[in-house]
């Protein structure tokens, strides 16, 4: 059963809503109708013993009804009104336009004075547990090898005028070469700037900062002091100095093959080297034999062997016992 014949019977029943009932009622006095009510009204009334209403339950009166057959008979109902739209003038839409674009260059205008991005770019975070290295595939091609305790922050794609990432910690990259859109890599202390090569970067703390560059070049900038730039060529690398950024020639370069898990050393004091393991294990190690500090080591550990095995390796050649505080997250070497 159809809208217009439902409605119409439970109309003639009495059972139609007050919404329902105001829409028949404008249909009947208004003599708007249209072909679908038109062929119901027909039916409905056409067929008064059907036995689905009785001429005393009908709300309608005779004369109503009466008048309805007329004009159905004649055919002249009145056929559903067309709407028409009034139409917006020219200046009008200009003028609408132009309201637009001025709200819309304050807003951004605003927004920039403020220091606030036109755009935000979704930065993925990620943090490389201890005794762990991870190896990332940027959105430009650039290839950069985490290692253990680092995090990195960089943007899902690059789409500024510098490609721009922050390090705390180590990383080695190789950086797709970009003319036109510099590579920038922003630590505590220090930016390194590159356009395409491969270099070092290590940076755990403000006074801990190095970096060696294999290929290309890089540009080393301070954060806080603008007089310290260097540029570096290829095999060589910046360090700190009593605070101060200074370069030479990279000593070792069994040292970047931490990308491969191992932690490479090189005549390096006892207590160089706890520094060492505390960054590749995240672990503090405190030292409280003043014998060990007179020995220099050379030599390889994996990472996946541990520091108890490293230490028990180290226990060969001097002579030393260590406790672990594992609530406190400490070594004590005595």
């Amino acid at each position: 059963m159809d809208y217009w014949q439902s409605l119409l019977k439970r109309f003639l029943r009495n059972e139609c809503t007050e919404r329902e009932n105001k829409i028949v009622f404008h249909a009947l006095r208004t003599g708007w109708i249209d072909e679908d009510f038109k062929k119901t009204i027909e039916s409905v009334m056409n067929n008064p013993d059907t036995g689905e209403y009785t001429a005393k339950e009908c709300p309608v009166p005779n004369a109503i009804l009466d008048d309805l057959r007329k004009k159905i008979r004649s055919g002249s109902m009145k056929k559903r009104p067309e709407i028409h739209r009034r139409r917006i003038p020219e200046w009008m839409k200009i003028a609408a336009m132009f309201i637009f674009f001025s709200l819309s260059w304050l807003f951004f205008h605003f927004k920039m004075i403020k220091g606030e991005p036109e755009q935000t770019t979704a930065m993925n975070t990620v943090t490389v547990p201890a005794g762990q290295t991870v190896n990332l595939l940027l959105s430009d091609g650039t290839t950069i090898w985490l290692n253990s305790g680092t995090v990195m922050r960089y943007p899902d794609s690059f789409k500024d005028k510098q490609r721009e990432v922050y390090l705390e910690g180590e990383a080695f990259f190789d950086v797709t070469h970009d003319q036109q859109k510099p590579f920038v890599v922003h630590t505590d202390g220090y930016d390194v700037r590159v356009f395409g090569t491969q270099f070092d970067v290590e940076a755990y703390s403000r006074d801990d900062f190095a970096t060696s560059l294999l290929s290309g070049s890089v540009k080393l900038s301070s954060v806080n002091d603008t007089t310290q730039v260097l540029v570096l060529q290829p095999n060589t690398m910046a360090y700190l100095l009593d605070g101060n950024l200074v370069s030479g020639d990279i000593a070792d370069y069994n040292h970047f093959r931490w990308r491969e898990g191992l932690i490479s050393i090189k005549d390096m004091s006892f207590n160089n080297l706890m520094k060492k393991f505390e960054k590749c294990y995240g672990i503090q190690i405190i030292v409280r034999n003043k014998h060990v500090e007179n020995y220099v080591y050379t030599g390889k550990f994996r990472y996946s062997d541990g520091i108890d095995y490293a230490l028990r390796v180290l226990q060969r050649d001097v002579r030393f016992t260590f406790s672990r505080d594992d609530e406190k997250h400490i070594i004590i070497i005595r």
